[in-house]
Order: structure tokens, then sequence, then C-alpha cells
């Protein structure tokens, strides 16, 4: 059966700003980077509140696999620590390498195996190297002894958060690169790529996905050793399925992870708002079960027993509301449910 699961970001819920969440969010991060208690930080209960909040409502949507609420910038998130905290330019202490998300998910597992008897399976995921290597003053212009570094602070994260006992599995855990296949690298070659890709994620005790925006850079994953999972964003952007085949994943023995639920809310809006409708309800703007079977259907067909995952594509996060991104994964759930019960 095909794993569901979702790709990170979520709305806040109500009663916590973006301007509290991103004022706490440096504070309680620097504080369990330093090996001190979170809960004295200024913003704590907000931040723990948006957390644990955003997680009880992914859980409740019905997710097999839930990935931590990422409500902060998917930047700011990895590059600040990796700036505040190297000991080379770019290379993170290790033990600084954290996401502290999961300090709340961690007390909310203990919460979900005791209403259900069951541990929590996490996926967790990070920013890739060659995404933040972009935000760094070289820009386009690589030099892979600091993209080396970068890779080896995103393994630092990834391992770092790789829990399980109990109450909890890391089930996946994701490199999130949106820009490869769009930007052109200078003085790299496609090798050089793939080796950042594998220091990435090198000796990491989990099953590795990759997040990509379009599958025309598929290529680099697919040699790239240590990754297992190539993630497609199938709905809101449908010529990824002509990137690539069941043969290259076949060949390559890796598998997919397939967007079947449309999350473009920009060009949701907009069309509602050429019809005069100002504000939609959630139950307009989520793709309907009908909509979403009609892709994972043509998914299956296509890949067949390579498609490991599904779920809804990414960007839930710029969603107007909660109950608005839980309805796209709740119908999710339900749909490829159906699907695989034909």
């Amino acid at each position: 059966m095909v794993i569901i699961d979702d790709i990170g970001s979520f709305p806040l819920p109500a009663g916590v700003s973006r301007e509290e969440f991103d004022a706490a969010y440096p504070r309680v991060l620097g504080a369990i980077a330093e090996g001190k208690k979170p809960e004295s930080v200024p913003g704590w209960e907000k931040f723990h509140s948006a957390v644990s909040t955003s997680l009880r409502a992914k859980l409740e949507a019905g997710l097999d696999v839930v990935t931590y609420p990422q409500h902060y910038d998917m930047h700011r998130q990895f590059m600040e620590p990796i700036e505040k905290y190297q000991r080379e330019p770019y290379l993170i202490q290790k033990k600084c390498a954290v996401i502290p998300e999961l300090y709340v998910v961690q007390e909310e597992a203990r919460r979900h195996y005791e209403e259900r008897g069951e541990p929590l399976r996490l996926r967790v995921c990070v920013t890739g190297a060659v995404e933040l290597y972009l935000k760094t003053p070289f820009g386009f212009n690589v030099y892979e002894e600091v993209l080396a570094n970068m890779a080896r602070s995103v393994n630092a994260f990834l391992r770092n958060s790789v829990l399980s006992g109990r109450h909890i599995v890391t089930e996946v855990v994701s490199i999130d690169e949106p820009s490869l296949g769009f930007v052109d690298l200078l003085n790299i070659d496609r090798e050089g790529i793939i080796k950042a890709l594998e220091e990435s994620v090198r000796g990491v005790n989990a099953r590795v996905q990759i997040h990509l925006h379009t599958l025309k850079a598929a290529e680099y994953p697919l040699e790239a050793r240590g990754i297992h999972v190539l993630t497609g964003e199938f709905a809101s952007s449908p010529e990824n399925i002509n990137f690539i085949s069941k043969r290259d994943l076949e060949s390559h023995d890796k598998f997919l992870r397939g967007g079947v639920a449309s999350t473009s809310i920009d060009r949701k809006l907009g069309s509602f708002a050429e019809r005069g409708i100002k504000h939609p309800a959630p139950e307009q703007l989520a793709d309907s079960e009908e909509e979403i079977m009609a892709v994972y259907r043509k998914l299956r067909r296509r890949f067949g027993e390579r498609l490991l995952f599904a779920g809804p594509d990414c960007g839930l996060g710029s969603w107007p509301s909660q109950e608005a991104a839980q309805l796209v994964i709740r119908r999710c759930v339900r749909a490829i449910r159906r699907a695989e019960g034909d």
C-alpha cells in the first residue's frame, strides 16, 4: 500500500501571529542548540502552541506519516544556525544542528501513543545543500569546498533528527531542493552536484526522499547513492509526469512520491476572483476527491509499485487557514484510500 504523507509547511493556528512565531523561533532554537531548556525563553508558549496545534491537525487528517509542522522560513530555519554555530565556513557544530519543532513533536508523540496505542510515524525535512548555498553571497558561483561544508551541515541536521523509540519512529527524512532544474549553477559539473547530494544523506539511518519542484532535475538523485525516493509535484505541475519513467526508477532502484492534490493557492484564489468570489470557502479551495483520485490513478498506471508515497503537493503553509489546509489532507487521504480499494 502507498504511504500517505505531507511535505511539511502548514498555516499557523489562530491565536499565533507570524510576528510572534518568527520572534520566538531563533530564541527557542538557540536554547536547544546550547543545551538549555527552552521553556523559559520568551515566546516559548506561542512556539509550543503553534507546533502542537498544527501537528494534531495533521494527525487528525489521517496521514500515515506526518511531517513536523514547518512554519518558519525554509532557508532561515537552517542558515541562521549554520552561520551562528559554524566551526568552518558554513559547517555547523554537529551538536547545534537541531530542529526545535522536534522538541515539541516528541512530547506530542507520547500523547499520540497513549491515545492510539501506536508510535507516531514521523517525516523530517531539511532544506538541501544546493538550495542553502544559493542564499550565500556566492549565489550561482559554486565553490565545491563551501558546498561540501553545507552538505555536511545538512547531514548533521538529518542525523540529529532521526528519532526512534516506543512513542515515535522516523519513517522518512527528506532534503528539499526546489531550485534544482530551474537555475544554472556555475563552476560545478553533474558529478559535483551528485557528490553534494550523497554527502548530505551519508549514513542517515532512515529512508531518504528528495523533494524537487521539477523532475527535469531527476538525473541527479537517480544517480545519487543514499537517496531512495524522488518527489514530484503532479497536481500543480502535471508536466512532471513527462520527465521520468518507471524504467528510470527501476533501473536505479528508486521510488516515487507523488503530489496528487494541488496546493497552488494563488492560482486558485485568482480563479475565484475572476468569477467574483472574493472569499471562497475551504470546501471550494480544496481539490475534490474525484480530482485527486484522477491524478493518483494516472500515477498508479504509469509507475505501478514504484509509487511508494503520495499526498498533497507542497505549499500548504500559504493557505488562508488551518481548516482549509487540513481539508486538503483529509481529501487526499480519503481519495487515495478509495482508489487503492478499487
